[in-house]
């Protein structure tokens, strides 16, 4: 037998043991099969016609306010803290002097290092609070880490 009636003869079996018809919906004997199912959907759908699902509509209301309120928040802050005429560095070695030790090396002094020399202005500053503060185990006590932060 050559292949070609091979598959033809397959495809003849396959199609007396697979109903080769194309299928349809019956909704009427699913409605009926499925009583419950099919009532739960119609008072789902008579609802949403009715504005039963006004719960949902207002949190959802909700939530987008609060994203909106979010994203214009967070655009004033970035405006905010874009000072013009701050972007370009100045001179070399003009990082500003910090008052103590804990305010020589907090994010406020450093980036206003940066500002002021740029790269080179923020090594200048951690340059000297390492001058100023230094690796020394036993020489600084808690006490006189706190004292310096507050005042």
């Amino acid at each position: 037998m050559s292949e070609h009636k091979d598959k033809q003869r397959l495809d003849d079996v396959l199609r007396r043991a697979i109903d080769g018809s194309r299928p349809t919906f019956d909704a009427e004997g699913w409605q009926e099969k499925y009583a419950r199912e099919y009532q739960t959907l119609v008072s789902r759908s008579e609802g949403a016609a009715a504005g039963g699902g006004g719960a949902r509509r207002t949190v959802r209301l909700v939530i987008r306010l609060l994203a909106v309120a979010a994203v214009i928040v967070i655009g004033v802050a970035l405006l905010l803290t874009q000072i013009p005429g701050r972007d370009e560095p100045g001179p070399v070695g003009t990082a500003p002097a910090a008052a103590g030790p804990a305010r020589m090396v907090s994010m406020m002094s450093l980036r206003a290092a940066y500002l002021k020399g740029g790269q080179e202005g923020l090594g200048a500053q951690l340059d000297q609070a390492l001058k100023h503060l230094g690796p020394r185990p036993n020489g600084l006590s808690m006490r006189d880490s706190f004292e310096d932060s507050e005042g």
